[in-house]
């Protein structure tokens, strides 16, 4: 077998390439997307913003698109956006762009090392760290915007490679990130602690950690969501609302009406035709990147229930597909239970060749995605093979940056959704599309925007107290007038 193997240069050679690759395909999709105006005031706009109040001791009033005051966090219970805000000094509008791509290669590396505790077939890692970073989860995450479900997901792999280690101090401040990431990650958490359990049933020590993570982690989702979010006026539950009015009652329905469940795990329930297959879509997918071996890990099925619904019992179809960011968290679970599975077979060849259709399966199921899938999909924002990805089509993005630097940084703006997070850093900045007329020193806007005269007119009824200041006749940037 000794052709089977991978000397220490080869190993650190295809490792290498594999991260620079991925790296470059990252940056091809979130920062080519900012640059050229496709990113938006929900979210990267919104979240920015909120950096921005952190960094000056604030805590954002959803003023962007609301017009009654509202903090931040009870939209998401997010506190890694009060961690990362020096860091708008350093990268700008780019900051949770970056942040986010960094964290996704550095779970990938969490994967290659976990896997690596596992195996002394240094091809294993290798193929697993693949698979996870060109999944269709992980790509289709970064081309919208910047969620922070991303960064805690890139935690588990961490988790679980401490846990193994039995070096408790570090999972400890795993599992202390990963709740602060937003208000329902912790339930999560819950699940992943007690599906571990099973494999760590012998080892009394490790048990008792993780009895204690359990706890913690259930003890933090019932503090947030049931004390601090309603007195702070969140809504966590209204996408699940046909169910209950609060977590107790959403349980007590799904567990007592279980047929019912099944069929909204599984059926269309919009009423759209359209929208017929999109939860099978996911599903199959989901099968084609591992989840098919992860049944033979039940324990780790166990830790995608949550997963599973949240999406499938949200009313936004949306949740339901392939795109955007409501897969991420799915994928270091079905990659690791894979490749705990495929590791077990004796014989490298065997090994080998599975973890090689595996990764082949994923590459596929990715390209799928990218296709023609029955879930709607971004295509100009993520198909980077091809010139739409690298073009704005509906003004001359280079034209908007030079309207965005004449914008003092003191002034208020209220622009249009694409142009909210590149005018994030600053004191006041509104959606034009959610908080119409605010009244804001400086407005920039695209040509729809002229065109929808009904819209105009609601948007700015001072009109006539605005100047143009500078057009090329598909954006304009206006300006108060002075009294």
């Amino acid at each position: 077998m000794k052709g089977l193997t991978l000397s220490k240069r080869q190993k650190n050679i295809t490792l290498a390439t594999v991260f620079t690759l991925a790296g470059v395909v990252y940056c091809l999709i979130s920062l080519v997307n900012h640059y050229l105006f496709k990113t938006y005031a929900l979210d990267l706009g919104l979240y920015t913003h909120a950096m921005y109040d952190y960094a000056h001791f604030r805590i954002d009033d959803c003023s962007m698109f609301k017009d009654a005051p509202q903090s931040i966090l009870a939209a998401h219970f997010d506190l890694y956006l009060v961690l990362l805000s020096p860091l708008v000094y350093v990268f700008g509008s780019y900051t949770l762009l970056i942040v986010q791509i960094a964290a996704v290669l550095l779970g990938g590396w969490g994967i290659f090392k976990l896997i690596g505790l596992y195996t002394d077939d240094h091809r294993m890692p290798l193929l697993a760290v693949a698979m996870f970073l060109f999944s269709f989860g992980i790509l289709h995450a970064l081309s919208y915007d910047y969620h922070s479900n991303v960064l805690t997901t890139m935690m588990l792999p961490w988790l679980l490679y401490f846990i193994k280690q039995d070096r408790f101090g570090w999972a400890s401040l795993m599992a202390v990130l990963f709740v602060i990431g937003k208000e329902n990650l912790s339930l999560w958490l819950f699940f992943v602690v007690v599906g571990l359990m099973w494999d760590y049933r012998k080892d009394r020590k490790t048990l008792l950690y993780l009895l204690g993570y359990a706890v913690f982690a259930l003890v933090y989702f019932l503090v947030v969501n049931m004390l601090i979010l309603p007195k702070i006026g969140g809504a966590g539950i209204s996408r699940y609302d046909y169910l209950g009015s609060n977590y107790m009652e959403i349980g007590h329905r799904l567990l007592t009406h279980p047929a019912e469940t099944l069929r909204i795990l599984f059926t269309n329930t919009s009423g759209i035709p359209a929208l017929d297959g999109c939860k099978a879509e996911f599903y199959w997918c989901a099968m084609a990147t591992g989840m098919a071996l992860t049944f033979l890990k039940p324990n780790y099925l166990f830790m995608l229930i949550p997963l599973v619904a949240q999406k499938m019992f949200a009313t936004d179809a949306m949740f339901w597909g392939v795109s955007v960011h409501y897969n991420v968290e799915v994928m270091p679970v079905i990659v690791i239970a894979s490749f705990l599975v495929i590791v077990k077979l004796k014989r490298p060849v065997s090994r080998l060749v599975l973890s090689l259709a595996l990764l082949l399966s994923t590459l596929l199921t990715t390209f799928y995605t990218l296709g023609e899938p029955r879930s709607f999909v971004f295509f100009d924002q993520i198909c980077i093979y091809q010139g739409r990805h690298y073009e704005q089509r509906k003004f001359d993005a280079q034209y908007a940056r030079q309207l965005v630097k004449q914008i003092p940084d003191d002034a208020s703006v209220s622009a249009a959704s694409m142009f909210v997070p590149q005018l994030a850093l600053r004191e006041k900045v509104y959606d034009l599309d959610n908080r119409p007329n605010p009244h804001a020193d400086y407005v920039l806007i695209t040509q729809p925007y002229f065109d929808k005269i009904v819209y105009w007119k609601k948007a700015f009824s001072d009109r006539d107290e605005y100047e143009t200041v500078a057009t090329d006749s598909t954006i304009y940037l206006l300006r108060r007038i002075a009294p």
